[in-house]
């Protein structure tokens, strides 16, 4: 919950700084909260601030930066339930991605598989922050007592394993028999990424 607030709050100063800069008639929505009467925009000699023409007819001057701590918080409590939506999806499906890994693991067997092609498909400035790099491997695979088999599979592979990755390399693997097409890394150097586009629980 603590994250999810968090990250509210940051979107939040975000949205509500930048969109009470670009968007100033958006301070009408955060106007019942600092003014009495009517808050209107007033850009003079290029600098932005708010008047608070009350019902009297008096007139108060508000800056920028007197409006943006209501902009933020008005802002990060409307964010507030998207974000955690969105969360709460991201943890669900998480979730339902380890789960499927973990009952492919449970059951695994494994195998040898020769590395006939490698593509890198994660980004470059990614794989310079993380040392790993996202790869495509196409590979042939070795199950015991069945005939061998062609498989995509997409690891992350560390530093110290890129110079395994050359084609006609024989490479650690484990497999689920019912699953055969998703191949494991059974390397110290490489970790699966789940890239299907079936639903995880199957």
């Amino acid at each position: 919950m603590l994250a999810r607030i968090a990250l509210s709050l940051l979107l939040g100063f975000i949205c509500g700084t930048t969109g009470l800069v670009f968007m100033p008639d958006l301070a009408r929505v955060i106007g019942p909260f600092i003014c009495t009467g009517e808050l209107q925009p007033v850009r003079s000699d290029g600098v932005l601030h708010f008047r608070c023409r009350t019902v009297n007819g008096d007139e108060q001057r508000l800056d920028l930066k007197q409006m943006l701590p209501y902009a933020i918080i008005s802002t990060s409590l409307l964010l507030i339930p998207p974000v955690h939506t969105a969360i709460r999806h991201f943890e669900r499906r998480y979730s339902a991605i380890r789960q499927a890994i973990d009952r492919d693991l449970a059951t695994s067997v494994p195998v040898r598989a020769e590395l006939l092609k490698v593509e890198i498909v994660g980004s470059y400035k990614r794989a310079i922050l993380m040392r790993a790099v996202e790869t495509e491997l196409t590979l042939w695979v070795y199950p015991p007592a069945q005939r061998p088999y062609e498989a995509r599979a997409y690891w992350l592979v560390e530093e110290a394993g890129l110079p395994n990755l050359r084609r006609g390399t024989m490479l650690n693997a484990r497999i689920n028999p019912l699953r055969p097409q998703r191949v494991y890394p059974a390397e110290p150097w490489a970790t699966y990424l789940w890239h299907e586009q079936a639903p995880a629980g199957k």
